[in-house]
């Protein structure tokens, strides 16, 4: 089963970031982007894991979310991580992410205490907004193109997305849900 492990995106930031989206799509000549309903702020990838590692992983969910407090944070400029002469195109965190860092550390050591190798690359906060994006113009000119509003994402728990694909559309189905203290 491809999992990770994600914090949710309340459906009227989602209705927001699809505006965004939109915003991209007219500068843009093709890309992937996200469907509405998967967009999310992953916070752990855990790739193909057996049933058994499920379980583990539901363990260190619910310990690391014993260990922090609900909080808030709000949605920051638009960034790209460029691949060849297509881009993946996601929106940042501007506040927020002290706490984010302690769910993500206290995550990761709960995880590692459960037999999963900690990530390498850390946390670099995002959501996904597409992938194989091909620009009109330089990524400078549109970010200076799409302004991006303080909206704050309430962050009340973390969740075990599954990333599989029902009638050959890419799907993340929530698999357990743990709310934060």
């Amino acid at each position: 089963m491809r999992v990770f492990i994600a914090i949710e995106i309340e459906d009227g930031l989602k209705a927001y970031l699809g505006e965004k989206q939109q915003e991209v799509r007219t500068h843009s000549e093709k890309g992937n982007f996200t469907r509405l309903e998967n967009l999310h702020l992953t916070l752990r990838f855990m790739g193909e894991v057996p049933n058994q590692g499920i379980e583990k992983i539901k363990e260190a969910m619910e310990a690391a979310a014993e260990q922090i407090n609900a909080f808030q944070m709000t949605l920051g400029a638009l960034g790209e991580f460029p691949k060849g002469n297509k881009k993946i195109l996601w929106m940042g965190i501007h506040q927020g992410q002290p706490a984010l860092q302690q769910l993500y550390n206290d995550l990761e050591q709960c995880l590692e205490e459960r037999g999963f190798p900690r990530e390498e690359r850390g946390l670099n906060p995002h959501i996904t907004l597409g992938r194989e994006i091909v620009l009109q113009k330089p990524f400078g000119e549109l970010k200076e193109a799409i302004t991006v509003e303080d909206k704050t994402i309430e962050v009340k728990g973390i969740t075990l997305m599954e990333s599989t694909r029902i009638q050959g559309v890419l799907t993340y189905v929530p698999i357990y849900r743990r709310n934060l203290q």
